[in-house]
Formats: C-alpha cells, structure tokens, sequence
C-alpha cells in the first residue's frame, strides 16, 4: 500500500472522490456522556464531514454519546466535539458529529476540500 504523510493524512490508493472519507492517524481521547463513566484514548483512522473512524483502547456502544477531544497536529486547537456512536465493532468505531464549533467546522470543510484535491492530483498522475 502506497502512503504519503502530509499534516495527518495518509494518502492511500482509496479514492476521497468515491467513498468521501479521508483516511488519516489523529490522537483522540473520548469518554462516556452516559450512565456508563470512562475516559479513553484513541486514533481517528478516517474523517468525513459529518464524522470519524475510531479505534480506541475501550469499546463502545451504537447509540452511546461520548466527548471527543484532541485530533490532527496541524491544527491550532483540538477538537472538542460531542458525537453519537453509529456503529462499533471490537474497539473500533464510527461516531456521528453533532456539536462541531463553526470554526471546527470551517477547518474540517477545508481540511476535506484540500484532501480532494490532493487526491484528484494524484490520480490524474
């Protein structure tokens, strides 16, 4: 597998244009917002405008809302978001985002646009 580190991303052969996540490797820690207390740590393996891939050292639950903090070392702050976890699967899972500040938001947005094109150069390469 070919990959290329630029900011956090790992540029895979997966195309951004046809399954529109963005594969990359963020420091996260995440804890419960439920009846379940815990705090953990974990990898955003993938990003998408509406939500992240997880894996992380304690599982969750579908339905199950957590805090997330942290994130990609380009950006000037973390992360600090509140997210429903839409499917898991071992320690590995897929929240979707419902409290990202607008200007997390903005930077996801052009985060994501910048990882477009990236990937449309290199496969027009």
């Amino acid at each position: 597998m070919k990959c290329v580190h630029d900011e956090g991303v790992m540029q895979e052969e997966r195309s951004v244009a046809t399954d529109g996540m963005v594969p990359v490797r963020w420091t996260v820690s995440y804890a419960s917002l439920g009846r379940k207390h815990f705090l953990s740590k974990g990898t955003i393996l993938d990003v998408t405008a509406s939500g992240f891939r997880v894996i992380g050292t304690m599982p969750v639950e579908v339905g199950m809302r957590l805090h997330l903090w942290g994130g990609p070392p380009a950006k000037p702050a973390p992360f600090d978001l509140r997210a429903t976890v839409m499917w898991a699967k071992g320690y590995e899972f897929g929240v979707d985002l419902h409290s990202l500040g607008v200007e997390d938001q903005q930077w996801l947005t052009e985060f994501l646009a910048k990882a477009h094109r990236q990937s449309l150069l290199h496969q027009a390469a």
